[in-house]
């Protein structure tokens, strides 16, 4: 992989631009609804969360693909990569557990049972919420710390940039921290998003018999933005299945020595990142709305603007 090609740069480029104007679009909304009201829902506070992760991610990865392959690691240092790694393994796994949270939450507002344990939490959901970041950032912060103690630099080496974790013996020990990486912020992350979304539309499916029977006006917007959540849910969640199954194989080649290909993974990272708030954008109302308010206010202002020319 390189960035000689120019329909390579053209993509890297087209991905951090979408991801940069697309989260900050998010946060934008958020921040004046919550300095408008006061107020967030919970689900709105885990996706202004999750934009401004994939923010990060995107500026982060940007930069160090750009010291990766243009070889400019010597003159940053070690501490660059050091920190760097551990951010780009902290904030997406933090963005994959906030996802599952965040099918989780609507799962709770959507399904209604009887159940005493889920009606305690649907009561409680804004300090489950806050509960559920702050144990997400911790437990995703220190399985992602042990990164940057196996990076050192190889003065004497050709391709230093590319070869900077440390050498180890013990393959058994990285692929079991690779194993238990890919099993607690991937596979039980996907295993809660899948639950939560099939229970929605087993919810919706059960309950569109007596929503046909008695469909009202004030009903049908109701249930179309439930049937709207559910899509950009399964949307997210094939989008994550997509880059976690590119990057899983190369997770294991690293493990076992071929650090080369490390670039891949941040790749697949900057894709997700920049690919899951256009979903949120076009599955959410209230970011739909803002989006199609903004467009048309740029539309006329720049319309006006050309008229006032002739």
């Amino acid at each position: 992989i390189s960035l000689n090609s120019p329909i390579q740069l053209f993509f890297m480029t087209a991905l951090v631009w979408f991801g940069c104007v697309w989260n900050t679009f998010v946060i934008v909304v958020f921040s004046l609804e919550y300095r408008r009201s006061r107020t967030l829902q919970p689900y709105e506070v885990i996706i202004m969360l999750m934009a401004l992760c994939n923010l990060l991610v995107v500026l982060i990865s940007a930069s160090w693909l750009i010291v990766f392959f243009l070889n400019l690691c010597a003159l940053l240092g070690q501490v660059f990569y050091q920190v760097t790694d551990t951010l780009l393994l902290f904030l997406p796994k933090s963005i994959v557990w906030l996802t599952a949270w965040l099918c989780f939450v609507y799962c709770m507002k959507i399904v209604k049972v009887n159940w005493r344990f889920f009606l305690r939490l649907k009561q409680k959901v804004s300090l489950v919420v806050k509960c559920m970041i702050t144990g997400t950032m911790l437990f995703c912060f220190l399985i992602s710390i042990p990164v940057s103690f196996r990076i050192k630099f190889r003065p004497n080496t050709t391709d230093m940039c590319k070869q900077y974790y440390i050498a180890t013996d013990n393959l058994e020990i990285s692929l079991l921290y690779t194993t238990l990486l890919s099993l607690l912020t991937s596979f039980l992350p996907m295993v809660l998003m899948l639950v939560s979304s099939l229970a929605i539309v087993f919810f919706l499916c059960w309950h569109s018999r007596s929503m046909d029977k008695n469909v009202t006006p004030s009903s049908t917007p109701h249930s179309n933005a439930h049937t709207s959540v559910v899509v950009m849910l399964l949307c997210l969640i094939a989008l994550f299945i997509v880059c976690t199954g590119t990057a899983l194989p190369v997770n294991i080649q690293i493990s076992m020595g071929q650090h080369s290909v490390r670039g891949v993974i941040a790749i697949t990272q900057l894709f997700y990142s920049s690919g899951s708030p256009v979903i949120l954008i076009v599955g959410m109302v209230k970011l739909r709305k803002s989006f199609m308010k903004s467009y048309c206010k740029l539309y006329c202002s720049t319309l006006w603007s050309h008229c006032k020319l002739y």
